[in-house]
């Protein structure tokens, strides 16, 4: 594609998020002198430091640094290490002398270098076709693929193109990988496909199995329950857990917590937007906004889950990890990263919260794939 639709996807991408998420993308912005709002810090920084009059006006700040060339390179790594909604993780083998940098260099893949890096304008459109980076952090590794999707935007009710990035993260220390990804975002004009998420995990599934040669395992999570209520760490805790009932119900238990939240009824709230729908077509984006909400509960409304709380001195550091298990045939486990007021919007609670779950014992190897 050409430049400038190739940059637009990197507006329409920003443009889509969170005020929130925004606000951090343009932090960040600032704290790596990319951008400034000091016109004497102009003159002194680096030629490519754009300068801006406001902090507030993050619309007009991610506009005009998605649309321009010299800022490619700080979105594509953003994508690496920002937070996703969602991960799936799996224990690894490698074959007897195998380590990760022999391989990934043995399959061609381009090693992402933040200095250097020139792109060739081209998005994918298909998982299975699609051509990856590898950024290596430390001792983890990130392998990125990155989809064009659409998206209906209320205003002008027109389909906008977006960027939508799935990661692949090996941490060789603890012998796990994790598949994440966020939510998608639905045009609602098309049927919607329940099974996207799960053939999201399959196809990178068979990528690692081919491409790696690495032998995946479920994770066991038979005393995930029992480990973190006994656990002396008073920093992890349970937050809820769901339990079946025998006649077939279910219950929410709820730890005592002074900002808890209820989840509303899935159907109730179905029909209320049905009878209602002359008043909720005037707010398109609130409409879409909850029947998104309503679809992403259903696909794991049958599925026994907790939420672990990570308890930090700073309650805006804090964060909750929802642990759906027995998800995608029966055996995979999802971990959803709650954003709520957290401030940390980067990979940094994902790492910690499976390097937890890993070293507890919550999580050990189990079943092959």
């Amino acid at each position: 594609m050409d430049e400038r639709t190739f940059l637009d996807f990197y507006k329409n991408t920003m443009l889509c998020a969170s005020k929130n998420l925004q606000a951090f993308v343009c932090k960040r912005l600032e704290a790596e002198h990319r951008i400034t709002y000091e016109q004497q810090a102009k003159i002194d920084d680096t030629q490519d430091t754009m300068f801006f009059e406001s902090k507030r006006d993050y619309k007009g700040i991610i506009i005009t640094t998605t649309t321009s060339r010299s800022f490619i390179d700080f979105y594509e790594e953003f994508e690496f290490k920002k937070l996703y909604k969602y991960s799936v993780p799996f224990f690894f083998e490698l074959e007897n002398g195998k380590n990760i940098d022999d391989i990934l260099s043995n399959t061609g893949i381009l090693f992402f270098d933040k200095n250097n890096y020139k792109t060739d304008f081209v998005i994918d459109t298909s998982l299975k076709e699609a051509k990856p980076m590898v950024l290596k952090d430390g001792d983890n590794y990130f392998i990125k693929f990155v989809l064009q999707r659409t998206y209906l935007q209320p205003e002008i009710y027109d389909l906008i193109g977006y960027r939508y990035p799935i990661v692949i993260v090996i941490n060789p220390a603890i012998g796990i990988l994790e598949v994440r990804y966020d939510s998608l975002k639905y045009n609602f004009a098309e049927p919607i496909d329940k099974e996207a998420y799960s053939k999201i995990v399959t196809v990178c599934i068979d990528w690692i199995k081919t491409n790696l040669q690495a032998k995946l395992f479920c994770c066991e999570h038979t005393d995930t329950i029992k480990i973190i209520n006994d656990s002396e760490n008073t920093d992890v805790r349970m937050y809820k857990q769901m339990m079946d009932l025998k006649d077939g119900g279910a219950a929410e238990l709820t730890a005592s917590e002074s900002a808890d939240y209820v989840l509303p009824f899935i159907g109730e709230l179905r029909e209320l937007i049905d009878e209602n729908e002359e008043l909720f077509n005037e707010t398109e984006e609130v409409k879409q906004i909850l029947l998104q909400y309503l679809n992403e509960k259903e696909a794991t409304a049958s599925y026994p889950y907790i939420y672990v709380k990570w308890v930090k001195p700073v309650e805006a550091h804090s964060y909750i990890v929802k642990i759906t298990f027995d998800y995608f045939n029966g055996k995979y486990t999802l971990l959803q990263h709650i954003t709520g007021k957290c401030k940390d919007l980067e990979m940094g609670r994902m790492n910690d919260a499976i390097q937890y779950l890993s070293k507890s014992g919550s999580f050990v190897k189990g079943e092959r794939i």
